[in-house]
């Protein structure tokens, strides 16, 4: 028999995505999606190993990452200290190399990290001068509160995630600032390639698939209130010429016009790949 669903706690869950090695449940009454059965933390921690992040090119600072990242990062740190009406204290969590960390340092807030993978942390140490610590947050204690909690593509990853916004809600200030990142389940390319879709690999280690609905719902479920939700990122049109993103936007200019029409396209509509949600706490 399988269980009821974590989220909406309903006994209407089946089996998707199956295989020998793992399934994921999915929810016909709220859309929500969990690997079945749930993994340990400690399983997962070996996926975040040193070979992962040289893979990714995050083994370099800040100022050597390419335009599309950077933008990236900076992008984020704008918004949030639009939100929080200027710098404030920060804890990002799920730090990685600490880049999201250093750039917020460098606009002036008072940023740590806390991080689980010791590859991540070591090279944290080497490429830039954030604070990022290795440990889990649910295991940590701080000496003050956050104006803001950051958690960059995590959520997905967490046995728990309800619980991981509840110990995030009691970390901040009132009125503060979580901002989540991860895939949307309910995009036009997770819904065109089905079980296909790249992030039910387990290499990716995802634990969970939220859409801008079921996301909502967890927010609130741990005393949040979402301010802004919004998703971009469609199909990458340079793949059929060899190209990633990277390419497109970097070397491609007559592309990257019709890449980034494509993504906002998408985002409009909320079936953009990537989901993106600012909340408060309540």
């Amino acid at each position: 028999m399988l269980p009821s669903c974590y989220l909406c706690g309903k006994p209407t869950t089946r089996l998707a995505v199956a295989n020998a090695q793992y399934a994921y449940l999915s929810c016909s009454s709220c859309g929500f999606r969990m690997l079945h059965p749930v993994p340990a933390p400690a399983d997962e921690d070996g996926l975040y190993n040193d070979a992962y992040y040289f893979d990714q090119g995050l083994e370099v600072g800040l100022d050597d990452q390419t335009n599309l990242m950077r933008g990236l990062i900076q992008g984020r740190v704008q918004k949030l200290t639009a939100l929080n009406g200027g710098p404030g204290s920060l804890l990002d969590v799920g730090a990685g190399t600490g880049l999201f960390v250093e750039a917020s340092v460098r606009a002036g807030w008072r940023a740590i990290g806390v991080e689980t993978s010791p590859a991540a942390v070591r090279i944290a140490r080497t490429i830039t001068r954030a604070s990022v610590i290795q440990g889990r947050v649910e295991e940590l204690s701080f000496e003050e509160s956050f104006d803001a909690v950051t958690l960059w593509d995590v959520l997905e990853h967490l046995p728990d995630p309800r619980a991981m916004l509840i110990r995030i809600r009691d970390l901040l200030r009132n009125r503060g600032i979580v901002c989540i990142s991860l895939p949307n389940v309910a995009g036009i390319k997770a819904r065109v390639l089905g079980n296909k879709w790249r992030y039910f690999r387990r290499e990716f280690g995802h634990v969970s698939h939220f859409s801008p609905t079921t996301l909502a719902t967890l927010l609130g479920q741990g005393g949040f209130v979402p301010e802004q939700v919004w998703t971009s990122g469609s199909f990458n049109l340079g793949k059929p010429f060899g190209l990633d993103a990277i390419d497109i936007r970097e070397r491609h200019r007559t592309l990257a016009i019709l890449q980034n029409f494509a993504d906002d396209t998408a985002g409009h509509l909320n079936l953009g790949e990537n989901l993106v949600a600012y909340a408060r706490s309540n």
